[in-house]
């Protein structure tokens, strides 16, 4: 095969504009730091580095939902726990109640320590958690419950409920689903005839003197009511355990992606940087040879 000088040039040319392409692509690298810039660079890295992308951005969005739940059902709880606190002392006044040794006087003090609690239950009903009402269920914007004039003005004011029987249900995870709040009828009993009506009847009681009733009534219902309150922190607790475990197992995995997707996209600058130099080496050979081949001309074949 017969080969011109036009060929020679050509293929050093080819060579020249091959090095610098090479060189440019690591120059990139090194500048941006990642060794995908665009799809032709590695097709199959592109696609994996996109996978990794979405169960991070996914991995995040599910630890949050997590971390909101956890925070709303630990707000839950300190509120139950006042609600338990208030349940023994009411049962302890209605232990006593019921004895009927108290005086008139007692029984005086003992109705309106009946009505503060009534109150205090009625404020905790209402807890926010970050504008969150946490006992109204689906209605979050809202009070739980509201307090309405009785028939008798006498009476205490009856409480009313506006909230939602649905609980809040958040996403925590990759097809997991999680009831993330206690609607209020749960810790309150039946709307129809909840705690606080109950508690309307036992200062009834105690002014008329019905230690038989507060006996009979005012303490199952007392009971009742605090080992359904237990139940559900009993319930929150467990919820609080599973989602603590699932928030590590997602930041584990959110470490464990990040490191692949660095490996796929990040430069490792020593390599690279170890390329270019050879790049550059073979770069500066291919000039001088074309320097070398430039200087022959027709005299040097006479």
């Amino acid at each position: 095969m017969r080969v011109t000088n036009n060929m020679i040039h050509r293929g050093l040319t080819g060579n020249i504009q091959s090095a610098m392409k090479r060189m440019n692509k690591n120059y990139n690298r090194l500048s941006t730091g990642k060794m995908i810039s665009r799809p032709s660079d590695d097709p199959v890295g592109m696609i994996i580095g996109m996978r990794l992308k979405d169960g991070i951005a996914a991995g995040e969005r599910y630890h949050k939902n997590a971390e909101t739940a956890r925070a709303l059902l630990n707000s839950a709880d300190y509120a139950l726990d006042g609600v338990t606190s208030v349940l023994h002392r009411l049962t302890e006044l209605a232990t006593k109640a019921a004895n009927g040794t108290m005086d008139q006087t007692a029984l005086e003090a003992v109705k309106n320590e009946v009505l503060s609690m009534r109150n205090h239950l009625y404020q905790i009903a209402n807890t926010q958690h970050e504008n969150t009402f946490i006992f109204a269920g689906q209605r979050t914007n809202q009070p739980a419950y509201s307090l309405v004039a009785a028939a008798d003005p006498d009476d205490p004011e009856e409480v009313q409920w506006d909230g939602s029987d649905e609980p809040l249900v958040a996403e925590v995870g990759t097809g997991i689903r999680m009831e993330v709040s206690v609607p209020g009828h749960r810790v309150f009993g039946d709307p129809s005839h909840d705690f606080f009506a109950e508690l309307t009847e036992f200062i009834e009681h105690l002014e008329n003197g019905d230690f038989q009733a507060i006996s009979d009534t005012v303490l199952p219902a007392i009971h009742n009511r605090l080992n359904e309150v237990l139940k559900v922190r009993g319930e929150i607790g467990a919820k609080v355990n599973r989602l603590e475990s699932n928030i590590a197992r997602m930041e584990i995995m959110n470490v464990n992606f990040r490191e692949l997707l660095s490996k796929t996209e990040d430069v490792d600058y020593a390599e690279v940087t170890m390329n270019l130099m050879m790049q550059e080496s073979v770069y500066q050979a291919a000039l001088a040879v074309g320097a070398r081949i430039s200087q022959n001309t027709l005299v040097n074949y006479l």
